[in-house]
Formats: structure tokens, sequence, C-alpha cells
């Protein structure tokens, strides 16, 4: 678990920043999967694409919104549903406040053995 811990004060102020990246990210997540099976048909035809550039382009911008991600210190669980982990301290004990894409706010936390299914309201 990172070192930084956010309070849910902290978190919220992260949404407007956090949302258009992970719907960004999401979906430049779905064209790289595509870009991935090209990049293979294409190696197994041994021929080359007008598309590359593009593609690379797609792929470094994935990373770029993967590093930004990761400079917050929040985990992404998953990117399709834009649910992401804040690290913080609950009742004496490190955890995760938990948001997912939609939600109007972070209103839920868990302890890291809990995961998901232990999501508490906060």
């Amino acid at each position: 678990m990172s070192p930084k811990k956010y309070t849910v004060e902290e978190a919220n102020a992260l949404l407007p920043y956090l949302a258009p990246t992970l719907v960004e990210l999401r979906d430049k997540l779905e064209a790289a999967t595509k870009i991935r099976l090209n990049l293979v048909q294409a190696a197994a035809s041994n021929g080359g694409s007008s598309e590359r550039d593009r593609w690379a382009r797609t792929l470094a911008r994935v990373d770029e919104l993967v590093e930004r991600l990761q400079g917050w210190d929040i985990e992404l669980r998953d990117a399709s549903t834009g649910l992401v982990d804040f690290p913080a301290i609950m009742e004496g004990r490190e955890a995760w406040l938990c948001w997912r894409l939609g939600e109007v706010e972070v209103a839920h936390w868990h302890f890291p053995e809990d995961g998901l299914a232990g999501r508490r309201p906060l």
C-alpha cells in the first residue's frame, strides 16, 4: 500500500481530474487491445501497416494515463468500470477508499483483505 493516505475530502477533490482520465483510459485500452491483435496479424503475415504511427500514439497515451494514476498513488482495480481505490486510514488501520465511475463522490471504503465485496458506506 502506498505511503500516501487520502482523506475523503482529498479523494473527492481528485474526482474532477480522475473521472476524465479513467474514461479516456478505458477507451484507449479498448483501442490498444485491437492494436495488439493487428500487430500480431501483421507480424504473422510479415507485413507492415500504414496505421503503425497512430497505433504507437495510442499505446503511448495509455502509458501516459497509467503513469498519471500511479502519480496520484491510487490503485486501478477495473478499467472497464472505472473502479479505483485510494489508500487511507480507517478505524486506525490501513484501508481503501473505494470509488467507481458514475458515483457522485467517494462514499465507500474497505479493508485490504475484504476487497470489493467488503465495501462499506462511509
